[in-house]
């Protein structure tokens, strides 16, 4: 029986819908095309055959080893070469092919080539090489990659399809994607390709096709808090519980967020609860008696050791709400009392920081000291945070001290 040279496959739509899928190559143009029953694929593929068969091109009659298939086929890779402008001869094209494209050793879905990635990135987490945040962002990315090509084989998938899944909408929203979100995605998805690559599922990664974009950024002076907001925040806090239970109990106790804001406003720690520095900061490295905080490679954002000098308002809020008493990161609704605080007084993500950046270089005028007690680069500090607060203010910012009243079980004034 004659090999079909138009073939007919089930085809499941991203939208679930099972259709039978007609494709073939007539004179070099590919053909694709879906239909909803079985019966219309072959009546297409019929026609289609017959205009193969029927098309010979016009030429002269030259004896050749060719079969009148092959024939077709050479005679349109000549006619789609010159159409692109190009003067390269066949046998360069197919040096070129031969030398550069790569079969895939593994023919596996996407969804089994995800599945595999998973396992992966579950091992890394639990050696540390990434967060538990990285891994739930990256298996969230994946999961509307296999839905989207679901049913596709994953060498099937062109950079061309990359592209169009990367600039449609996400969710219930309607408008395309940020050129930050494409390059987030595409970091995401490049990784996948590259396992696969590795585990030759696909001969060549397509990602390689498929731009990331330089995006200029607009970020201006840092927002801060001024010395009496800051204050004020303190000084709450010393108070605050939280909000009551059902059972007329309180959250937590008063002060036990103090050590947690304390540590973010008056010694710049990275205030991110779960995978961020404060969350990794360790009682040993509160170094009181030294006045030294250290900021262990493995607790850093950017996987370097850094130091920062326990100013004397901050000794004084750590002797009085000693870490030992009250946990940096309270066990018990933590994430309540931090929502509450920071909806309350209407803290930006970082905005802590960026004060304790601001008044560090107001009151002490070196850049080059803030910079390496904050972690970040001289240009980036001068850029930011430089002349935001006047030295006045900074001075009364580095002398907000605690209210709380001395005892004999927990003098304030002295070290533990």
């Amino acid at each position: 029986m004659a090999k079909q040279r138009f073939k007919i496959t089930r085809y499941t739509n991203p939208s679930g819908e099972e259709v039978f899928r007609l494709s073939g190559t007539l004179n070099g143009d590919r053909i694709r095309k879906n239909f909803k029953n079985r019966g219309d694929a072959v009546a297409e593929r019929q026609k289609l055959t017959i205009r193969f068969h029927n098309e010979e091109p016009e030429g002269r009659t030259i004896w050749t080893t060719l079969t009148q298939a092959e024939n077709q086929e050479a005679i349109a890779a000549f006619s789609r070469l010159k159409r692109s402008g190009s003067n390269r001869s066949l046998s360069f094209v197919v040096n070129y092919f031969l030398n550069h494209y790569k079969e895939a050793a593994f023919s596996v879905s996407v969804a089994e080539a995800t599945d595999q990635y998973f396992e992966q990135k579950s091992r890394d987490t639990q050696r540390g090489i990434i967060t538990e945040r990285q891994e739930k962002a990256i298996n969230m990315e994946l999961k509307k990659l296999v839905s989207h090509f679901d049913g596709r084989m994953i060498n099937e998938i062109t950079a061309d399809e990359i592209k169009d899944y990367l600039d449609s909408p996400l969710g219930r929203s309607k408008a395309t994607p940020s050129l930050k979100t494409w390059n987030n995605r595409r970091g995401y998805i490049s990784t996948f390709f590259r396992f696969c690559h590795s585990k030759k599922f696909v001969g060549e990664n397509p990602i390689l096709e498929v731009p990331q974009y330089r995006i200029k950024q607009a970020r201006g002076t840092a927002t801060t808090l001024s010395a009496n907001e800051a204050r004020e925040l303190m000084h709450f806090l010393e108070t605050y519980r939280g909000e009551k239970n059902k059972t007329e109990t309180w959250w937590g106790e008063e002060g036990c967020m103090v050590p947690y804001f304390a540590l973010t406003l008056f010694a710049g720690i990275r205030p991110d609860y779960k995978d961020g520095e404060i969350a990794k900061l360790a009682q040993k490295d509160i170094r009181l008696e030294t006045g030294v905080i250290f900021i262990e490679p493995e607790v850093s954002k950017v996987n370097e050791k850094r130091s920062i000098q326990i100013q004397p308002n901050l000794a004084q809020w750590l002797r009085c709400y000693p870490i030992s008493d009250y946990p940096i990161i309270p066990a018990r609704r933590f994430r309540d009392m931090w929502v509450n605080v920071r909806q309350r007084f209407k803290l930006s993500h970082d905005v802590l920081r960026h004060t304790f950046i601001t008044m560090l270089v107001a009151r002490f005028r070196s850049v080059g000291d803030a910079s390496l007690q904050a972690g970040n680069s001289e240009a980036v500090i001068r850029k930011h945070y430089l002349d935001i607060r006047t030295q006045e203010e900074a001075d009364e910012f580095w002398n907000i001290m605690p209210q709380k009243t001395a005892t004999a079980e927990r003098p304030c004034n002295s070290p533990r």
